[in-house]
This record gives structure tokens, C-alpha cells and sequence, in this order.
């Protein structure tokens, strides 16, 4: 019977049968979080969470998590985060076999080295940690016009001042 709840499997992503969820007169949020936390018992799983948890602010706020929060769009992401522990991976999409892939929270994943470079900007390094969400707006103050509406990220003022 379980078989027949899961839909697919898109990394990150689990997806649920809706309808064979519906078709059993169960409630889909409590599926959700029950697959969720038999996912966490798994050998290579490190978290699993419902996306139903994540909207409602239910799921513990850990590194792991913001990292899968920042990843996660309420409308268009999967039922079920699954974060594989590190260093472990699904390599096969499509019959294709991959090493690397993104939407791992894991440092060795998500690192991403930025350079800047243009007239005013100093040489210098930035020791403290960055996010990619940080680029954008530190482009926008750079050339200084407004920030991209939805903007998260914070300015690097060590590339502006």
C-alpha cells in the first residue's frame, strides 16, 4: 500500500499520490508527515520534512533546516523535503549517472566563491559567510538602483563602501 502513495521522486522533492491518498479517505498533511518521518528512519536519509510543515513555521529551525527553507517555494515545491546525509547522493536521473547535484545544505555543496570586480571596488577577501541570495543585492546598491523586489539577501558593504 505504501508504494501506491508515493508518486515520484524528484530530488529534493518526494511527491504524493494525492488521489490514492484521497481515494483512502486519509488526510494528506498527516500522510505527509508520517512519510516524512519514516523517511528519517532510512539509512543515508539526515531529515525529512513536510512541506505542510515547513509553510506552517512547524519545523524546527536547525542549519539544516533554513537551508531547506531557503530552497523550498510554497506553491511550487514537493510534498516531502528529503535531505541525504553527507557525502551520500541518488545518482541517477533519467539513467543518467551524476557526482553533484544542488539543493544539498551541507557546506561542501552549497560554498560559492564570488569575485568582484569593477571601477571603486577595493581588493580585500570577505571572511565571513556569504549566501548567494547576497548577490543581487549587493549589485543593485553597488550600481545603486533599487533591489530586485522578493530580495532576501543582505549587502556585502565590503564590496560597496
Amino acid at each position: 500500500m505504501a508504494e501506491e502513495l508515493v508518486d515520484q521522486f524528484f530530488q529534493p522533492y518526494l511527491y504524493l499520490n494525492r488521489e490514492a491518498i484521497a481515494a483512502r479517505g486519509l488526510d494528506f498533511s498527516m500522510v505527509s508527515r508520517r512519510v516524512a518521518e519514516e523517511l528519517r528512519d532510512f539509512a543515508g536519509i539526515a531529515y525529512a520534512v513536510s512541506s505542510d510543515d515547513l509553510r506552517a513555521g512547524a519545523a524546527a529551525r536547525t542549519p539544516v533546516t533554513e537551508a531547506v527553507l531557503a530552497n523550498f517555494n510554497e506553491d511550487r515545491s514537493g510534498d516531502i523535503y528529503v535531505v541525504f546525509e553527507p557525502h551520500w547522493f541518488v545518482a541517477d536521473f533519467d539513467g543518467k549517472a551524476v557526482t553533484g547535484s544542488h539543493g544539498s545544505p551541507w557546506t561542501y555543496d552549497s560554498h560559492v566563491p564570488v569575485i568582484w570586480m569593477g571601477p571603486g571596488i577595493e581588493p580585500g577577501r570577505i571572511a565571513r559567510r556569504v549566501e548567494t541570495v547576497d548577490v543581487a543585492p549587493t549589485i543593485a546598491a553597488y550600481l545603486g538602483v533599487r533591489q530586485p523586489s522578493g530580495t532576501r539577501g543582505r549587502v556585502m558593504t565590503e564590496v560597496t563602501d
